[in-house]
């Protein structure tokens, strides 16, 4: 987020003001995991979400066909309650931390699917077999956008390209919303919830939007 570190305390001072409930989770899974290290939101069972968007989604994806570009934290917990989950990853050692943390989970409604793609230099993404390898012939319920985006424009990319696939009753759920505001005048859902405050292995305040189709 591009303000000073003095406006970053002052929102996160006044964003737990206003969410005294998560004071105790902030402190559990974000100050503490600061000071010891090496914790991430998966080992929480969590996405790298804000706590009001995990709230928000928990009782949004029961039964659900979901995608993500992106895989973690978010995988292990919805696919929990989901029909089934398909991921796209560009990393492959990430990619088999959470194939780990899935078979140990007992989970096998996951298709996890590898496809390399140079983040640091972006070229022809729009046409790169990270993006296509979502396929809107499956109809997915909820696509959830959370992969890598070293320049804020791949995640962009995504949503336009899964936009127009989208059905009545349909969900695409962005995180890190701050870098994507743009889209909030460039869109066709029926109504966008923004769930702002603190989340898991993050020390600042965070939102996640959720489009409704």
């Amino acid at each position: 987020m591009n303000i000073s570190n003095y406006a970053r305390a002052r929102k996160l001072f006044w964003n737990l003001l206003s969410n005294p409930d998560l004071i105790i989770p902030y402190w559990s899974t974000s100050l503490v995991p600061a000071l010891v290290g090496g914790q991430l939101p998966i080992d929480f069972g969590m996405p790298w979400w804000s706590f009001r968007a995990i709230e928000y989604a928990d009782n949004l994806l029961d039964g659900k066909r979901i995608f993500e570009f992106g895989t973690g934290g978010s995988t292990w917990r919805y696919a929990r309650v989901a029909k089934k989950v398909t991921c796209v990853e560009d990393n492959v050692h990430w990619l088999d931390i959470v194939r780990l943390r899935l078979l140990k989970s007992g989970i096998t409604n996951v298709t996890l699917i590898h496809r390399e793609f140079d983040f640091d230099h972006p070229v022809n993404f729009k046409s790169s077999s990270y993006l296509n390898t979502y396929d809107p012939s499956e109809e997915f319920d909820v696509v959830i956008i959370d992969g890598q985006d070293k320049t804020f424009r791949e995640r962009i990319d995504c949503f336009k390209f899964v936009e127009p696939t989208m059905r009545s009753g349909g969900l695409i759920i962005l995180d890190d919303w701050w870098r994507y505001i743009e889209l909030l005048d460039l869109n066709r859902a029926k109504s966008v919830k923004v769930c702002e405050s603190v989340g898991p292995c993050r020390l600042g305040v965070t939102s996640t939007a959720f489009f409704h189709y």
